[in-house]
């Protein structure tokens, strides 16, 4: 089991590790928080680096209680010299942030530089700092979540740009099968009354046909019986 050692404390709210709650957990990229800290991250990405990480990943360590329980007892301890100055000024650089604003990067280097400032005293100690820092912290944590944000929602507005293009292609291309479409109705609706107007032509020229038909006929049948009436006396005579 992964083991911390005395001292240790979450890089988000400066306390030391302990159990349950404050118990340390490792994430993916390898940065430690304590329990309740990552249960409050808004977006599972890391506070330090934010690379993402899943919550089903995270790696629980085991805590030395007992060299905790020593270092708490030497709390005592005086702080290192010039502390308080260090205290005000990184106070006072807080407040402007605050007040004035400032750069990713300067707050950035900011928020380390209270981090580092304040592990090498009492944790009882400039508590009014350590609400400061904290409130820092979670400021820098809110605008890099607003960044991010802004980002997400403008490649959604760039893909709802391409979309809308693609659905005024799309219903152009529509449009015109449409017409397509009408062209080719009218085409046959043309050949349709073509054919019809043809059908019509035929069945009259077969009417002639057979009227034709019928007349030479009756013709062929007068002829054959007026050269009958010819033929008959001429017959007789010869009798």
């Amino acid at each position: 089991m992964l083991s911390l050692g005395p001292g240790s404390a979450c890089d988000v709210c400066l306390e030391p590790f302990g159990t349950e709650l404050k118990a340390p957990c490792s994430i993916s990229c390898g940065h430690v928080f304590c329990v309740n800290c990552l249960q409050h991250i808004a977006r599972p990405t890391c506070p330090l680096c934010r690379t993402p990480f899943q919550a089903r990943h995270t790696v629980k360590l085991h805590v030395d209680l007992d060299n905790i329980r020593a270092l708490a007892s030497s709390d005592g301890v005086p702080p290192p010299a010039n502390s308080d100055e260090g205290a005000r000024q990184l106070h006072k650089r807080i407040t402007s942030v605050a007040s004035e604003g400032a750069t990713e990067a300067q707050t950035t280097q900011l928020t380390e530089e209270c981090k580092a400032f304040l592990s090498t005293v009492p944790k009882t100690m400039y508590s009014e700092l350590r609400t400061a820092y904290r409130m820092l912290y979670y400021m820098c944590q809110v605008k890099r979540n607003f960044v991010e944000q802004g980002r997400t929602v403008n490649q959604l507005a760039r893909n709802a740009s391409t979309v809308s293009q693609d659905m005024d292609r799309l219903k152009a291309s529509i449009e015109a099968l449409k017409l397509e479409k009408r062209n080719w109705e009218q085409a046959w609706q043309s050949v349709s009354a073509e054919k019809d107007d043809l059908s019509s032509e035929c069945q009259r020229l077969h009417e002639q046909l057979d009227n034709a038909q019928a007349q030479i006929l009756l013709v062929t049948e007068q002829v054959s019986e007026s050269m009958a009436l010819v033929i008959s006396p001429n017959d007789a005579t010869c009798d």
